[in-house]
């Protein structure tokens, strides 16, 4: 049997294994079969922790599909927090993601995780307008809509992450400027649905807010699952929100269902 524990951050949450000691690999058969809400255990996404040369600790992070992800803003945040409370780590430092290493902070119920941003707002030829991509380590695309509550996320979500300008697929997000409010919904691509709330996506919102309405920093988004604030710091870019323990459980790996 193998334990796992199941994190939630903002509305996404995750199965995280322990692989500081001894890594092991899932197939995306098992890592699809683990995140299944019927038959598994349900999730937005697996990580495994490892340990790391040079840094506190490494991100291993699976999509619900199976794919292997880049980089996951509230995933990390939620290891983070796994990490300190397993007392692998201290209460700020680097861990390394695929994307590259990122700095951390933990205060109080806050965990704080750098988002690496490598390239700029730019405007795609889209049929939809005022839209915008950027990479927060993934790609996203937002757009701004009168209500985010009238959207019909999943149809638009599917046709922009199939869309020939996104050859690699692509991140949703629809955003309402409500008085000093930003409103978000995230369609996250590997997971292939709407999500609760995305880190990487709520950068990427917050930076379309700063550089096309001229808000300050730091910026609050309001999704679904709750307030993910996005500070402007020392030129690097800043995520931050709550991350807590919902459960811990032994499972079979052996048992589930394998390519």
């Amino acid at each position: 049997m193998t334990q796992f524990h199941k994190y939630v951050a903002v509305g996404n949450d995750f199965i995280i294994f322990n692989c500081w000691d001894s890594y092991f690999e899932l197939d995306p058969a098992q890592l699809r079969s683990l995140c299944d809400r019927r038959f598994g255990i349900g999730a937005d996404g697996v990580m495994l922790l490892g340990n790391a040369k040079d840094h506190d600790f490494r991100m291993h992070y699976y999509n619900a599909d199976g794919s292997r992800g880049e980089m996951c803003g509230n995933g990390a945040r939620a290891l983070t927090k796994y990490a300190f409370t397993l007392g692998n780590i201290p209460s700020s430092g680097t861990f390394l993601a695929d994307d590259g290493p990122h700095e951390y902070h933990i205060k109080d119920d806050q965990i704080e995780v750098e988002i690496l941003v490598d390239d700029v707002l730019k405007e795609w030829d889209l049929p939809l307008p005022g839209s915008a991509c950027i990479n927060t380590g993934v790609p996203h695309l937002i757009t701004v809509v009168e209500s985010v509550d009238t959207v019909e996320l999943d149809a638009l979500g599917r046709e922009m992450n199939s869309h020939a300008a996104h050859p690699e697929g692509t991140n949703l997000n629809v955003i309402e400027r409500v008085r000093d409010k930003i409103l978000v919904r995230t369609w996250e691509r590997g997971v292939n649905m709407e999500t609760l709330a995305c880190g990487t996506g709520a950068t990427a919102a917050s930076i379309f807010a700063n550089q096309r309405w001229g808000k300050s920093w730091p910026i609050i988004l309001s999704f679904k699952g709750g307030d993910l604030r996005v500070d402007f710091r020392n030129d690097r870019y800043w995520l931050s929100g709550n991350a807590e323990l919902v459960f811990i459980g032994q499972i079979t790996l052996s048992k589930i269902h394998s390519e």
